[in-house]
């Protein structure tokens, strides 16, 4: 079953980028690649995606960067009203509404899962229904203002955390799984798609359940 999924770094207080899109705060490279890190690397999530959707914005900031294409043959589709240029051959524009654009991103997936990318598209599909896990990268750094992860979502969003570790260098990964996901109930006490994790959620889950809970601020 294709899922719907976020993977993303936020500061302390919430902000996904800091003031003019500041970007300068998070660390270079994969945390995950670190020696010893704990946690899910952009790789090894990358490896269960096969389309992403992005936000107009988070596209434009990524436009900026140039330099090296990090999504290998996986397309990305742009949801946007304006005229898009492209960095990719891989890129292309998406319009509709929230539930359109995921459907064409699963359907451009062709199985595999969907990386949702950007505040935005975030925030209209956890109220839509269609995020069915996160892993978030609190950078311990708090920015003050900035473009916020969750603020502003229309309800309460339950989710289980999973899973948290160490990841990098003095960061914190957190993996989190919608409450009322179809799949998260097929799996057992281990499962080939979430490993370790699984084992360790179905012994936790009799004892204790965390539930994370973003609200609008």
């Amino acid at each position: 079953m294709s899922r719907g999924r976020v993977y993303i770094a936020m500061s302390l207080d919430g902000f996904i980028a800091g003031p003019g899109d500041d970007l300068t705060w998070l660390p270079e490279g994969d945390p995950g690649a670190v020696e010893g890190s704990g946690g899910v690397g952009f790789h090894e999530f990358l490896a269960e995606v096969g389309a992403l959707l992005m936000g107009r914005r988070t596209y434009d900031v990524l436009a900026g960067f140039g330099g090296e294409w990090h999504y290998g043959d996986r397309p990305l589709l742009v949801a946007t009203h304006r005229r898009l240029e492209p960095i990719h051959e891989l890129v292309r524009p998406v319009t509709g509404d929230i539930a359109s654009l995921v459907a064409q991103a699963k359907e451009a997936a062709g199985g595999k899962d969907v990386y949702l990318d950007g505040g935005n598209v975030i925030r209209q599909a956890l109220d839509a229904g269609l995020v069915d896990d996160l892993i978030v990268t609190v950078v311990p750094t708090v920015l003050g203002d900035g473009i916020a992860l969750f603020a502003g979502t229309a309800q309460r969003h339950a989710f289980e955390l999973v899973n948290h570790e160490p990841h990098g260098a003095g960061l914190t990964s957190c993996a989190c799984d919608r409450a009322s996901s179809p799949w998260q109930k097929s799996c057992g006490s281990r499962c080939e798609r979430h490993g370790p994790r699984c084992e360790a959620s179905a012994t936790q889950t009799d004892q204790r359940r965390f539930v994370a809970a973003w609200t609008t601020s």
